[in-house]
């Protein structure tokens, strides 16, 4: 455990976070981190060797294509809690249940925590049909990306923790090329469920 810790130095922290968002070349990481290619490459091959990322050789690829590409091997999380009674490390491989809670632990106004929580248990058993969640900062408010039925309606009206409003797909599509209303703000949006990557992981929707 002691040596998985090593492996989250800043530079090979950063490149874990770029490839929470995609696939990238030695190359092209080496670009985005504004470093040399011969330090990515041994960065990768330390993170390679913890098995945090995996590479894969691109066959029949296009002239000036990359002929590497690097990704997560899994997604998990690796969680330190120490409190009075309890204090643990432990490296936890992460459903979508697991992904959703934690990005609400990491609102940084811990006051909405436990009323977005209540929500998502309404919302779990309906969650097939939601495409994706989201919470607006600054106007405290979170955004159920899904088509109106009668079980979504019923949890927004009965929900009264924290303001809550059900948006069609094409509906934000359309808001977010205009640059209106919820979207008007790319970094007041922070996105919690995304199962279907309508947002993607620079903030954007999915046209």
């Amino acid at each position: 455990m002691m040596e998985l810790e090593l492996m989250f130095s800043e530079q090979k922290w950063n490149i874990l976070k770029c490839l929470s968002e995609a696939k990238y070349s030695p190359l092209q990481l080496a670009q985005k981190l504004n470093t040399s290619i011969a330090n990515i490459s041994q960065q990768l091959k330390l993170l390679d060797a913890a098995n945090l990322v995996k590479k894969e050789k691109i066959k029949n690829r296009d002239k000036g294509k990359p002929r590497t590409l690097f990704s997560l091997t899994e997604e998990c999380a690796y969680i330190i809690p120490t409190m009075h009674d309890f204090a643990e490390k432990k490296l936890l491989k992460v459903t979508d249940h697991h992904k959703l809670i934690l990005k609400i632990w990491f609102l940084e106004n811990q006051e909405h925590h436990r009323s977005i929580e209540k929500l998502y248990w309404k919302i779990e058993p309906y969650l097939s049909s939601v495409q994706a969640l989201a919470f607006k900062k600054s106007s405290n408010e979170i955004m159920i990306i899904a088509e109106k039925s009668d079980e979504n309606e019923k949890i927004v009206a009965a929900n009264r923790g924290i303001n809550t409003i059900i948006i069609s797909a094409n509906n934000a599509q359309r808001a977010l090329s205009q640059k209106k209303g919820l979207f008007s703000s790319l970094n007041d949006i922070s996105v919690l469920y995304n199962p279907n990557h309508i947002f993607k992981s620079n903030g954007n929707i999915q046209a």
